[in-house]
């Protein structure tokens, strides 16, 4: 909002708050892009010709309950509710629960003076986008180039803190999980491996996810192996060199783009299957696994023969075994049945972990 109102007011040679205060009547706004007066958002509607809705989504109170449950801080339990409701990387028994006062999921103290060199390159065209502004994302969901600093406002005084080495091309793995987040932010759904997710989950999955970074290995159990093979795949120290606590919206900028970079490698690691998350929600990153027992079986879900029913069956425990470690070594040692050569039993590994079935089930 503050970045369109600035434009609009350029257009007319006037400075923004004189626009606001002796124009549209509301000059005691201190900030814009948080929360807007009805009567002042009903006015820019009458004045611009822009519906209601639209011009409230171009503030935080916009993006509620989507991007973050409410802009009241002081809600109690808010950071359990919204970043240990899900479990990607880590069980929920390894997940500690944390505590804090004033709370408010991905609102940084004061906003964050980021954009793309490539969409602010059109002098006519120089807009800042709101999300820009937040801890959200690395990247430019358009042009594929990092989010840079600047000082000033387009426009105005404007300068890149890093003129010389702008732009700077992201790389795959982060511009996937950036075009994921604008996905959400703009159509309000994201399209996952496995399925279609709300773009509230997103976020939430997100933010868990940066949240079971910044767990202490000595805590992850069985996972901080994985835990630390995605720090180290990032380029990073392991918890971005924090040693204590604090809420990720907090942290210093560079520590966050740290954080963000190692969110991005997580996904990927994960949906190439270089580490075995623990989560219940983490299968949602990766695709639905064919099925080696039964694929060229000829199953007619109709048929009641009883070679039919045993196909059936022998699904339905193949789908079993890739929740239940029990079932998963049950099933192992009746296909293993009378072969103990090792080869055969690697590549029966092999099939059990393509057909979506952890290798850590099949061990004692």
């Amino acid at each position: 909002m503050s970045s369109w109102l600035h434009r609009v007011a350029t257009c007319y040679q006037l400075d923004m708050r004189l626009l606001l205060e002796h124009d549209l009547g509301h000059g005691r706004i201190s900030d814009l892009d948080s929360s807007l007066p009805l009567a002042l958002l009903t006015l820019l509607a009458q004045r611009s010709g822009f519906e209601l809705d639209l011009l409230r989504c171009m503030s935080l109170a916009g993006w509620v309950p989507w991007l973050l449950d409410s802009l009241d801080d002081s809600i109690p339990s808010s950071l359990d509710t919204y970043a240990f409701q899900f479990s990607v990387l880590l069980s929920k028994k390894r997940r500690k629960k944390r505590s804090v006062s004033r709370w408010r999921a991905w609102i940084p103290p004061a906003p964050i003076q980021r954009a793309c060199p490539l969409c602010l390159k059109n002098p006519d065209n120089e807009v800042l986008l709101l999300a820009w502004t937040l801890p959200l994302m690395l990247s430019c969901p358009v042009h594929g180039c990092w989010l840079e600093s600047f000082f000033g406002l387009p426009g105005l005084i404007f300068s890149w803190v890093n003129y010389e080495s702008i732009p700077r091309m992201a790389s795959d793995k982060i511009t996937m999980m950036d075009r994921r987040t604008w996905q959400a932010l703009t159509a309000g759904h994201v399209e996952l491996p496995r399925r279609r997710i709300h773009a509230g989950v997103w976020f939430r999955l997100l933010r868990t996810l940066l949240e079971e970074l910044n767990t202490p290995l000595s805590q992850c159990g069985p996972c901080a192996e994985s835990i630390r093979h995605i720090w180290e795949y990032s380029g990073y120290v392991c918890r971005a060199g924090q040693t204590s606590w604090y809420p990720y919206e907090l942290l210093n900028l560079s520590v966050q783009l740290q954080f963000l970079e190692a969110a991005a490698t997580a996904i990927d690691l994960i949906e190439s299957k270089v580490v075995s998350p623990h989560g219940e929600q983490a299968e949602l990153f990766l695709r639905e696994p064919q099925d080696w027992f039964t694929y060229d079986l000829p199953i007619d879900e109709e048929s009641t023969a009883p070679w039919q029913k045993l196909f059936k069956t022998i699904r339905g425990v193949v789908a079993e075994a890739r929740h239940n470690p029990e079932v998963a070594r049950s099933l192992f040692a009746l296909a293993s049945f009378g072969r103990r050569d090792p080869e055969f039993l690697k590549d029966l590994t092999t099939i059990f972990i393509m057909n979506g079935i952890p290798a850590e089930y099949l061990s004692h």
